[in-house]
């Protein structure tokens, strides 16, 4: 009852979990890190190695996974996923970032994140994004309309959706280090599912960001429209699309090695991918 009143009556967001993977006395950067649906702060565990000692990485685990709160009202949004990140980081005493980095859906509460607070961090990554389009878009090309098809199919029976992510939980079949889905998560899971990733407006909110964003793919992730991430990184200058043949959607060693050269990019300050290959082709033409 006290729980309800501070959060849902007095609109007080909750914190969250956090795991430090770096702590230097005097970092000189520091880098968040948001973990996608279902999962936690392990997720990242295979970037562990990459990461620059010189940074202070912090973890979190998302509004209804990991060891975070998991609250039954909530709808765990974007919104509701940003509010607590952002009142986690003041209880943290971080005020500025220098990176962003989402996975998955964790992407989709960086983008919102950084249109809530536009001051707190110069850059963002979105790793394996799913980022559609808008649900009453007549355009929807055919990829996107199965995702959406398997979405809707998941959440018109949610007892046996339910049953199928405790199995995978039980017996680790899910490719995720940091999956986790017992009854409660499970819940947290479709109710994420349909508020944060099927009813999204990600491809507005992202138009709306001046910000440095360098979008990063596998060419084998069956959970992503690269159509949408290129068409983005077409239109914006801010935004660049990276797209790696031999990967998935999670975050492997392959992956994460690739991640790492982004991220160095990013805090050194250099050009943008894109950019740099204009400027070659610039140079090679006669």
């Amino acid at each position: 009852m006290f729980d309800r009143i501070i959060h849902r009556w007095l609109r007080i967001p909750y914190t969250l979990n956090v795991h430090y993977f770096c702590r230097p006395d005097n970092p000189k950067f520091t880098i968040l890190l948001i973990h996608g649906l279902g999962t936690s702060w392990r997720t990242w565990k295979p970037l562990t190695q990459y990461l620059p000692k010189d940074a202070q990485v912090i973890a979190i685990d998302m509004l209804g996974f990991g060891n975070s709160p998991k609250p039954d009202w909530k709808s765990y949004n974007v919104h509701d996923q940003a509010a607590s990140i952002a009142a986690t980081l003041r209880r943290e005493s971080i005020t500025h970032l220098d990176i962003i980095i989402g996975h998955s859906m964790g992407s989709l509460a960086a983008v919102e994140l950084a249109k809530k607070y536009p001051r707190l961090s110069r850059s963002l990554i979105l790793c394996s994004p799913p980022i559609y389009q808008p649900k009453a878009n007549e355009k929807i090309h055919h990829p996107e309309k199965i995702l959406r098809a398997l979405y809707g199919l998941i959440n018109k029976h949610p007892r046996s959706s339910k049953r199928l992510l405790q199995f995978a939980d039980r017996h680790n079949i899910w490719p995720d280090a940091g999956f986790k889905a017992d009854k409660i998560t499970a819940k947290s899971f479709l109710t994420a599912l349909n508020t944060a990733i099927i009813n999204q407006t990600t491809m507005a909110d992202i138009s709306q960001l001046k910000l440095p964003i360098t979008i990063l793919s596998g060419k084998l992730d069956p959970l992503i429209v690269e159509r949408n991430l290129k068409k983005l990184a077409k239109e914006h200058k801010n935004i660049t699309h990276c797209s790696m043949t031999m990967q998935g959607h999670e975050i492997t060693d392959k992956y994460a090695e690739r991640l790492s050269g982004i991220i160095k990019q990013h805090l050194t300050g250099e050009l943008p991918l894109k950019s740099v290959r204009r400027i070659k082709r610039l140079k090679n033409s006669p």
